[in-house]
């Protein structure tokens, strides 16, 4: 449709319910107004450029954008195109080049890819990611990218700057997590590089600062007598520059409570007040506190029930939730899992171990559960470990939606079986008799969580 439009024209323009409306202006060529079923009015210029492509260039929205200063832009669009140039290019660089004039430095680059991650905008991989991911992501940058980097010009870092974070990392005793880091910075730069805000991605193809954990990590007797000594009395270990471990009374319990009970770091950093059973020794875990969604009790060993009786004895506050309570914000929320793995980064590094984090607690728990040390069925063990099992038919169902404690005797059974092998390998126990974990936390020499 065409026309040669005024203000009092544009203003009565409507479209059909569903449709939608374009009226080209006769007075001056190329452009046009799109009116929405809504009413939203907007300008465009379209224009042909030398190989025959006819792009449409957006003006503005009427009436923030009059009928005159559509007219302007679409002459200055046009001149554009007769001295060789493609306006909407140009348009389009001058906005990276004021993006560009607010994202300087480190600080700022990352804080705009959190943002474009949070809204979806920033999709490298096809699928955005979890809110979970993005907040483990802050918290990875607040805690060891922050001082070395964020106020670096983008410009300005290169593979030197990044080995300064990632090395610094390592140097602590923390492994796994300097891949994490490295990895957050190239995800960064390659949103970058996207946004033409650099040139180049420095951290792409650096190799791995630490060796990367197969998952077949399974401790030794003396490892696991190394590293739950450690738990208790870190001030026991000293790494080569005579510094201890800095582990809190609440994260030494909490390690020593994945070493026994084999469950995951997350559901015992988060465990709760109410789903502890005292009187008849069981975890119960509602299935939303659980990583494949299904309800799962958890029989307590009398080492492990001592090991919960005393980290709730040593709150800070009382009417917390949590068993094991963030020091910070008055307990409202739990300590964090990754306070888990920093700490078994500090013991292992000071013992000079292999690598190693709570997950290869449980792998190592669950490959002598069924040794010929203890002998435990294999489905039992996945059962102890809350595995997703491959029983189909009527058994599967009946598992899934009524019973969440089938095998509690074999369970029970399993967990007293390998505490009693656990705590004697330690030292603290003899096998084939009842045994109660020795107060060896070391109170005086940790620090906070």
């Amino acid at each position: 449709m065409t026309s040669r439009l005024t203000d009092k024209k544009v203003q009565a323009l409507k479209a059909e319910p569903g449709q939608r409306l374009e009226v080209y202006d006769t007075a001056e060529p190329g452009l046009l107004i799109r009116v929405s079923d809504a009413g939203l009015k907007t300008w465009f210029c379209r224009y042909r450029l030398k190989g025959g492509r006819q792009p449409r260039l957006k003006l503005g929205t009427y009436p923030a954008t009059s009928l005159t200063d559509a007219r302007e832009r679409a002459r200055n669009a046009r001149k554009c195109v007769e001295a060789g140039e493609d306006p909407g290019e140009l348009e389009r660089k001058a906005e990276l080049e004021a993006r560009a004039q607010k994202v300087r430095t480190f600080g700022d680059l990352i804080q705009a890819y959190f943002s474009a991650c949070e809204d979806g905008s920033w999709i490298p991989k096809g699928r955005r990611k979890k809110d979970k991911t993005i907040e483990s992501e802050r918290k990875l940058y607040e805690r060891h990218i922050k001082k070395v980097l964020s106020r670096l010009s983008i410009t300005a870092i290169g593979r030197a700057e990044i080995r300064a974070v990632t090395q610094g990392m390592f140097a602590t005793g923390i492994r796994t997590q300097c891949n994490h880091a490295q990895a957050l910075i190239r995800q960064a730069f390659s949103y970058a590089l996207d946004q033409e805000l650099v040139e180049t991605n420095p951290a792409m193809a650096m190799p791995a600062p630490a060796p990367k954990n197969t998952r077949e990590r399974v401790l030794s007797d003396a490892e696991l007598k190394a590293v739950w000594s450690a738990f208790g009395k870190p001030a026991g270990v000293k790494d080569d520059n005579g510094k201890s471990p800095q582990i809190s009374k609440g994260v030494g319990i909490a390690l020593r409570v994945i070493t026994l009970l084999l469950q995951r770091r997350v559901e015992v950093a988060t465990m709760r007040v109410q789903d502890i059973d005292i009187e008849n020794a069981v975890w119960r875990i509602p299935g939303d506190r659980v990583k494949n969604g299904r309800p799962h009790s958890v029989p307590l060993p009398p080492a492990a029930l001592q090991l919960i009786k005393d980290a709730l004895a040593i709150r800070t506050h009382s009417g917390s939730p949590w068993v094991f309570p963030s020091p910070r914000g008055g307990g409202e929320q739990s300590i964090d899992p990754d306070a888990l793995t920093r700490a078994m980064g500090h013991v292992t590094h000071a013992l000079k171990l292999q690598l190693a984090g709570p997950h290869d607690l449980r792998r190592t728990g669950a490959t002598l559960l069924s040794s010929e040390r203890i002998g435990i069925a294999p489905f039992i063990v996945s059962q102890v470990l809350n595995h997703t099992t491959d029983a189909g038919g009527g058994s599967a169902t009946t598992r899934r939606h009524y019973n969440v404690n089938l095998y509690a005797a074999e369970k029970r059974h399993a967990l007293e079986e390998w505490a009693k092998l656990l705590l004697e390998i330690v030292g603290e126990g003899v096998a084939n008799s009842k045994v109660v974990v020795k107060p060896s936390i070391d109170h005086a020499a940790t620090a906070p969580m």
